[in-house]
């Protein structure tokens, strides 16, 4: 088998035909085509791919039966034993000696055990009943099921609905389970809003259905009027202080080097590019941790955006995926939701979404980053927002999106923008600096500055340009765009990493960005442990499984 070194080339390539073809053929079907679906890519370590496959089964259906449509996962490991494999008996292996990939028909995932238990109609129902979560009084009503998620060998999220009835069946590894049914019972004894814990079991977690929508939703239908940014914090604020003992997962820009190589080794051209942003993001933070606090002072969600909120006439009343919730910064969530909502809003540049749709986004980014304005430092608050969009360049290539190239390379731009953010930012708190400084001086040139307006970018986020030093002889600049953004407390003076743009960097074009605020620090609790990264066995990001199609007007 010729191969990359992590199964990359064999699994999304010709090649991978011929897997699929033998996979099939020794469960006695015949492939008749594929196509590649979804992609986890974890760059010189291992390759996990979904496909949509036409087979027909012969001995099963008939010589004549028409072909149908069926799933199958696959993966590659080079060097890396394979962790928490559960169920191999209805896989097929195959391997030259130095690589070896294992081929799946959905859903016997080897690492889900409990995922055939719950996708099929006729067998849900005596699953639920058997954990004493039937979903209603019938058993003989039907029962529909809806994938609402599928990432191969990581996890399945799947909607069961009978009648008026639904609950949402969490099947992960089962050495997870355990740790997601304890964060659950603890939040709402708190009084966090998360979803009740119906039932569990080897690794499934069934849980009761959210009231209300998701924001995901409620954004693009309604703009800014769908929750305010009040309550989006004081949510987060909700999150007791007793989950401060659990495991720290590190910020997203902590991952930006893991996530530049996932996007670099699927389009090369961009890995110029890609080295400037990460190297951007790294020294920017290493220069705010000169002039502040930067270690985990809050409880934090770990990866809080639109579809993870539930809102009812205009209130918050719901959140899910509560499975990172732990120590960290309030700068960080703030900043995913603001990252998510600013890639939202760029889909409008390309057509993506209409321009009614990207307005109400671009009015809701603006209207929230004012008030999270208040609560983090935006040059903190951008670099973090950078970082996010990042790992979500990751995602068209992951899930195979048309024109992904494109996508992939719109997605970075959106990156390079919140730095440019972030630079402005940073120009902005050392001006306001050098006016306190200057109040208190004599006062030695009269001359009044001469305003300028600030200007509006695509997404809503009003713009203002850089500072310029002063100088009589000096001639204004073309102003360039960041987002306007309350200014932040004074905080003594540093090494800056954004005196200068970086060599060979032009301005950027103006972009819909925004920042998200920080929970006060409390006085220097004791310091987490860190226990793995956003890569997680290999999860490297959960951010990563949503769709388009899933947030737009039906």
């Amino acid at each position: 088998m010729s191969h990359t070194q992590d199964g990359s080339e064999l699994l999304t390539g010709p090649g991978a035909g011929g897997l699929l073809r033998s996979a099939v053929g020794n469960s006695g079907g015949v492939l008749h085509s594929w196509q590649l679906d979804h992609v986890d890519h974890r760059p010189g370590r291992s390759t996990k791919a979904l496909y949509r496959t036409q087979v027909s089964w012969p001995e099963l259906d008939g010589p004549q039966a028409p072909a149908r449509e069926e799933l199958f996962g696959a993966s590659a490991h080079i060097g890396e034993r394979e962790k928490n494999l559960h169920v191999a008996e209805q896989t097929l292996v195959m391997t030259d000696g130095d690589i070896n990939v294992r081929v799946w028909r959905y859903p016997h995932d080897p690492w889900l055990p409990m995922l055939p238990l719950v996708c099929y109609p006729d067998i849900v129902g005596r699953t639920l009943h058997d954990l004493g979560a039937a979903i209603g009084p019938d058993p003989s009503v039907p029962i529909a099921i809806d994938v609402v998620s599928y990432r191969p060998g990581r996890r399945a999220v799947l909607r069961a609905s009978q009648g008026t009835r639904a609950v949402y069946l969490k099947v992960m590894q089962p050495h997870r389970s355990g740790e997601i049914v304890d964060r659950h019972h603890r939040l709402l004894a708190a009084g966090v809003p998360v979803p009740e814990v119906i039932a569990h079991h080897n690794g499934l977690v069934v849980l009761a259905e959210l009231p209300g929508r998701p924001l995901a939703r409620a954004v693009v239908d309604e703009g800014v009027d769908a929750c305010r940014a009040e309550d989006l914090v004081a949510l987060l604020d909700r999150l007791p202080a007793s989950m401060y003992s659990l495991s720290l997962r590190p910020p997203w820009t902590d991952s930006v080097d893991f996530y530049s190589g996932i996007v670099s080794s699927s389009v090369p051209s961009l890995g110029p590019r890609l080295d400037a942003l990460v190297r951007s993001i790294r020294d920017g933070l290493s220069a705010l941790e000169q002039r502040m606090d930067m270690r985990p002072h809050d409880v934090v969600h770990g990866d809080f955006y639109e579809a993870q909120v539930f809102v009812d006439g205009g209130r918050v009343v719901g959140l899910l995926d509560i499975d990172t919730v732990g120590p960290g910064r309030r700068a960080d969530d703030l900043a995913c939701l603001l990252a998510h909502l600013s890639v939202l809003a760029d889909y409008g540049n390309a057509g993506r979404i209409d321009r009614a749709t990207q307005e109400r986004v671009e009015e809701a980014i603006r209207t929230w980053h004012e008030m999270f304005s208040e609560r983090v430092d935006p040059t903190e608050l951008a670099l973090r927002s950078a970082g996010v969009v990042l790992s979500l360049a990751t995602g068209p290539h992951r899930q195979q999106e048309a024109a992904w190239e494109a996508a992939t390379e719109a997605i970075v731009r959106v990156a390079e923008e919140w730095v440019t953010a972030a630079r402005h930012a940073e120009s902005r708190r050392r001006e306001a600096e050098a006016a306190k400084q200057a109040a208190a001086a004599p006062i030695t040139d009269s001359r009044p500055a001469v305003p300028v307006p600030p200007t509006q970018g695509p997404t809503g986020v009003r713009q203002v340009p850089p500072p310029q030093s002063p100088g009589p002889a000096q001639q204004p600049a073309p102003p360039q765009r960041a987002p306007a953004q309350q200014q932040a407390p004074v905080q003594p003076s540093g090494p800056s990493a954004y005196s200068a743009p970086p060599e060979n960097t032009a301005p950027l074009p103006p972009q819909s960005l925004s920042p998200r605020p920080v929970q006060a620090a409390e006085p220097h609790p004791p310091q987490p442990q860190v226990s793995g990264g956003r890569s997680d066995d290999g999860d490297d990001s959960p951010t990563q499984e949503r769709r388009i199609d899933s947030i737009l007007p039906s």
